[in-house]
């Protein structure tokens, strides 16, 4: 009866996937940041025909892409514009550095060749919104004293700004006539929303963020 019983439950075990994964360790008791890290680490394995522990990792950090293929989208490709959460993992193996972008169960492995001038104009935008997300995290992130990974991209959203202010002028700053191309960002932490505003070179918050 008790072989019957434990039978059972290894089956059930291994039909729900809360069996042991990397390690020994069940993915329930991982982390989101140490599963997204063992799903790179998988893919990079399976592409390469390698064992996981010939992989290090070198560097782990919380991303927000603006479309679902995680930045990693090639020019002439369609992607869905949702924002998109995750963790952007570098991974060294074979004496070579991989960038492995991952969201839920999604990971693709983003090596990019050099861009060429062909295509260099139409990847720059969406490249450069992502790095603006990240500043507004960062900046965000240090006002209230929290670890980015805590703060949350909410929607974001495209602008022509009436000035080079981003209409947030500061104190003795000289403003310039627009229009000046952007986007209104939102940020979310907590319960509460912040919003950004960015022309694709700075960000600065809109209104100005209180010290709390």
């Amino acid at each position: 009866m008790f072989k019957t019983v434990a039978i059972a439950v290894l089956t059930l075990g291994a039909l729900t996937g809360t069996g042991a994964t990397e390690g020994g360790i069940e993915e329930s008791s991982m982390s989101q940041e140490q599963q997204s890290v063992t799903r790179a680490k998988q893919v990079l394995a399976e592409k390469l025909k390698i064992a996981l522990d010939e992989i290090e990792v070198t560097r782990v950090e919380p991303k927000t892409w603006n479309d679902s293929s995680l930045g990693c989208g090639k020019p002439g490709t369609l992607a869905m514009q949702v924002i998109t959460h995750g963790y952007a993992i570098s991974l060294t193996a074979d004496g070579r550095e991989h960038r492995i972008h991952v969201a839920g169960n999604n990971a693709v492995i983003c090596d990019r060749a050099p861009l060429t001038r062909k295509n260099l104009r139409r990847a720059a935008p969406a490249r450069g919104l992502d790095l603006m997300m990240d500043q507004a995290r960062q900046d965000l992130a240090q006002r209230l004293g929290v670890e980015p990974a805590k703060i949350r991209i909410a929607g974001m959203q495209p602008k022509q700004w009436t000035d080079s202010a981003m209409e947030c002028p500061r104190a003795d700053e000289k403003v310039e006539p627009g229009p000046i191309p952007g986007y209104r960002l939102s940020l979310k932490h907590a319960s509460r929303v912040y919003t950004y505003h960015t022309d694709m070179k700075t960000v600065r918050a809109c209104p100005a963020i209180e010290k709390e």
